[in-house]
């Protein structure tokens, strides 16, 4: 079993790939790693599995006409659509990846956000060092609620998603969902409510959290309508693709000072210098940190040498992307 690996030994993959994990994967056949500059096409010739991460190169028909026993690609990553072609899936290749891993994460970090916001610690936190003072400030403290008394939004049924609403239903039973790809029965066995409109979420939620992949259907799906449509006070949380919103619409909605935003990713990313986002105070900024990070990275190591050995034993694989999908996934 030959298992070619189109990752470059660098710092990124030191972190996704420890020691141990790689040597798992070395029990599994022989493992070749890529070293950035032989010809893609000779490197992975005669491969039966192929492990990507981000920056690799794209796997295509090209490439598996050099290896035509081409069984299974690993995206050590989230999307896949930047790394495998979908003819090389129709084809018959078996695809997985770590997205799952990484959503559950990012699901984490969105349901800090979630947990931060509705009390509107970070404003807080910035008024108590600005104005030297404590709760001087009435408006905001009249947006500061408890999660248990406020309706929560999740856009989407996704990895995310669905990590996201798992999470929740621990802390409150006001969860509302927008996706029009999952029944009512579906969404409520995870603990939420469906309702039929994207805009029912901006009137109905106090906290939005946006949790869709970005597709065509989705890119700026959140518009001048919806950010009007949003009640005072409302916190958005944008984890997922900065494209989905419209984003010169949230600007000039959050130039009224009424709601309150939390992004980790916007359009374009970073922001340019004098975009109203770095400085506007009812926005609260992060790096595209929502998914793993340094330590965090080794998860999808672990992931990957277990998926790999789940395919070699012939068992179910718990994160395969099939051809069907590929419309709504990230």
């Amino acid at each position: 079993m030959k298992i070619c690996v189109l990752a470059e030994r660098n710092e990124l993959f030191g972190k996704i790939f420890s020691e141990e994990d790689f040597a798992n994967l070395g029990k599994l056949g022989t493992v070749e790693t890529w070293d950035g500059k032989k010809d893609i096409k000779e490197f992975a010739a005669g491969a039966d599995i192929i492990i990507t991460s981000w920056g690799s190169p794209k796997i295509d028909s090209a490439l598996l006409g050099a290896a035509p026993g081409l069984k299974f690609v690993f995206h050590a990553a989230g999307s896949i659509k930047s790394c495998v072609d979908a003819e090389v899936m129709n084809k018959g290749v078996r695809v997985s990846s770590a997205s799952g891993v990484l959503g559950r994460n990012v699901a984490v970090t969105t349901f800090g956000w979630i947990l931060s916001s509705v009390k509107k610690i970070p404003w807080w936190s910035e008024y108590i060092k600005e104005e030297k003072d404590w709760r001087g400030d009435k408006k905001l403290l009249q947006y500061t609620e408890e999660i248990s008394g406020v309706n929560t939004g999740v856009i989407s049924m996704s990895i995310v998603g669905k990590n996201l609403v798992s999470l929740l239903k621990s802390v409150t039973d006001k969860i509302f969902v927008y996706d029009p790809y999952w029944s009512e029965g579906n969404i409520s066995e995870y603990g939420g409510k469906k309702v039929e409109s994207l805009y029912e979420i901006a009137e109905k939620c106090d906290i939005i959290a946006l949790c869709a992949p970005l597709l065509k259907a989705t890119e700026g799906m959140l518009d001048k309508t919806f950010f009007r449509k949003m009640k005072d006070g409302a916190v958005l949380i944008n984890t997922a693709r900065g494209a989905i919103i419209d984003e010169g619409a949230l600007i000039e909605e959050l130039g009224k000072e009424r709601i309150f935003a939390c992004l980790d990713v916007t359009n374009p990313e970073p922001p340019v210098p004098e975009s109203p986002l770095r400085s506007l105070k009812n926005v609260v900024l992060s790096p595209h940190i929502a998914g793993l990070v340094n330590s965090g990275l080794g998860e999808i190591g672990k992931f990957c040498a277990a998926e790999v050995k789940r395919f070699i034993d012939g068992k179910p694989l718990l994160n395969e992307i099939t051809p069907g999908k590929l419309d709504i996934t990230a």
